[in-house]
């Protein structure tokens, strides 16, 4: 089988802007994690917000330690592998009941694939949470299948053309029809506008998605 690479791209290229105009909507989604966790990584602010020893058991964090300076602050519990999750499905580090994914998808070129690996992960009733960039409703576009690279020139208008901080993020997907898509139930939803962000990337939800028991099987097969 040809080798190809991650569904998640490096973890640093996110525009820094994220990071504190996020920082409260990340610790309060850690908060809600249970059981195993699997955190995807990008973040170390909201570390502190797993409820470890008492809702959480443990959390495996993705990502290498370079370059993170909270990394030797880590509660006790925390665990990070430099490994993508690809190679957690392959490697024999079991399944999870919480995935937690802040800001990933914006690096994830095949959100199909990324999904189906996740899915994997999964223990039986277990629950993704994402924060994320999304579409805005009731703009049309490109295919969900391979994600859309948000085009600034001619929707935004010349002050975006160059932006660093759309360039090579896939930040206008629909990302709720596309984990419904995927088999998923989404089961909470909410979306709200990030005023302190650039144009492109204000759209943003919160959701909670949840394997469907019937069809549990028939998804990881």
């Amino acid at each position: 089988m040809a080798h190809r690479p991650p569904s998640v791209g490096p973890m640093n290229p996110l525009p820094k802007e994220f990071g504190s105009a996020l920082h409260s909507r990340r610790n309060a989604l850690a908060s809600a994690a249970r059981g195993r966790v699997l955190d995807l990584g990008g973040w170390s602010d909201h570390l502190g917000s797993y409820q470890i020893g008492t809702e959480v058991v443990s959390v495996t964090m993705l990502g290498s330690l370079g370059g993170d300076r909270a990394a030797g602050h880590d509660p006790r519990g925390v665990v990070r592998i430099d490994a993508s999750p690809e190679q957690l499905a392959d490697g024999g580090y079991g399944t999870f009941d919480t995935i937690v994914s802040l800001i990933r998808t914006p690096l994830v070129a095949d959100f199909d694939r990324f999904l189906r690996t996740l899915i994997l992960l999964l223990a039986d009733e277990a629950t993704l949470l994402f924060l994320e960039p999304v579409k805005r409703p009731g703009r049309t576009g490109r295919t969900r299948r391979t994600g859309r690279l948000l085009s600034a020139a001619g929707r935004l208008g010349s002050a975006f053309r160059h932006s660093s901080t759309v360039k090579g993020l896939y930040v206008d997907r629909d990302l709720p029809a596309a984990i419904r898509a995927g088999g998923l139930t989404v089961t909470d939803l909410w979306r709200f506008d990030v005023p302190n962000l650039s144009p492109p990337l204000r759209p943003f939800m919160e959701a909670r998605a949840r394997l469907p028991l019937k069809t549990l099987g028939s998804l990881r097969s």
